[in-house]
């Protein structure tokens, strides 16, 4: 992972850090609901097909074997697709 992606992995992180420090009753969310959120702080321009852009980082961090890099990311596999979200630790 080049120094570019791994800042923005560590942007991503806090930014759902915050977003659950702000919505204490919220403890689990899929990540492309937080495309507005992404968008907004400036780490994507706009979404495309309902979170495409989150979800191709997800995988490449996947591939990479770097999931761990965000702290509260949750993968569930099914035989096809993956299902992102993002949880609270």
């Amino acid at each position: 992972m080049d120094e570019k992606n791994a800042h923005l992995v560590g942007r991503i992180d806090q930014i759902v850090r915050d977003y659950f420090i702000a919505n204490p009753d919220e403890n689990s969310i899929i990540a492309k609901k937080l495309m507005p959120l992404l968008i907004e702080k400036k780490i994507f321009k706009k979404d495309q097909r309902e979170g495409k852009p989150i979800r191709d980082i997800l995988r490449a961090l996947d591939a990479q074997n770097a999931l761990h890099l965000l702290h509260h990311c949750k993968v569930v596999r099914k035989a096809k697709n993956r299902n992102w979200y993002f949880e609270r630790r």
